[in-house]
């Protein structure tokens, strides 16, 4: 009897200590960003840039924006989930201009909340930015050949 208690101790000690410091929240955000994403809204905001980014697995990401007429600017790097903050890096090497904390709402749209002072709350939708336009796209490199970047 004192050993199937032990066993018993042992067997709920394991379960008990395997679920604790568990953040359901880092995981679920860092799988659940992987995505193309367009976005849709952004606070205080009436024109809304064309924006499309891909969050990839590998932790790399891509960038489509268009400001007013013309083609698309592609930007591309690195991203970074800790817990349900979202940060990332350009290719080259210029940082995101904020932090986001992420989430998702009733609809599954990701909520992005910049975390630099400004508190601007973008939308995006699950959608793709079309192969034609990703072709078309011109490629930036450094952040002084074009203006500034959405993220």
């Amino acid at each position: 009897m004192k050993t199937l208690t032990k066993i018993i101790i042992a067997l709920s000690l394991a379960f008990v200590l395997g679920s604790c410091g568990n953040d359901e929240k880092g995981p679920v955000v860092s799988d659940a960003i992987v995505a193309e994403w367009h976005l849709v809204k952004v606070s205080g905001l009436n024109s809304i840039p064309q924006v499309y980014v891909n969050f990839a697995q590998n932790l790399s990401f891509e960038l489509y924006q268009k400001v007013g007429e013309g083609r698309y600017r592609k930007y591309d790097g690195t991203y970074a989930v800790a817990g349900s903050v979202v940060s990332g890096k350009y290719s080259d090497g210029e940082k995101w201009g904020s932090e986001y904390e992420a989430s998702f709402d009733e609809a599954g749209n990701l909520v992005l909340i910049a975390q630099n002072g400004s508190e601007e709350v973008c939308t995006y939708k699950k959608e793709a930015l079309s192969d034609t336009d990703k072709a078309d796209a011109i490629v930036v490199t450094k952040s002084v050949e074009d203006g500034p970047r959405f993220l």
